[in-house]
């Protein structure tokens, strides 16, 4: 049989609590920093208000929307009819 893997990581021994550098020992489990040299962008986006505030258009959203919607009311009108006759 073979085994699955379930996520569960067993908990550190006092040995293996131990850190190696001085960040990772500031690291706990209630608090964990990071530098800025991992979040700071390679490049600071400039933008204006006005794009700022604009939503990501395209993907055919209200497509994919209309299409839903007809859909759950086909399947609704489906079952209603099962559900009836």
């Amino acid at each position: 049989m073979m085994s699955q893997n379930t996520g569960y990581k067993p908990e550190p021994t006092p040995a293996e609590n131990t850190a190696s550098t001085p960040e990772e020992a500031e690291n706990t489990d209630d608090t964990l920093r990071v530098s800025e040299e991992e979040t700071a962008a390679p490049v600071p986006e400039k933008k204006t208000t006005e794009e700022v505030r604009q939503g990501h258009t395209g993907d055919h959203v209200r497509y994919i929307l209309m299409f839903s919607t007809v859909g759950i009311l086909a399947v609704f009108a489906v079952l209603l009819a099962l559900y009836l006759f």
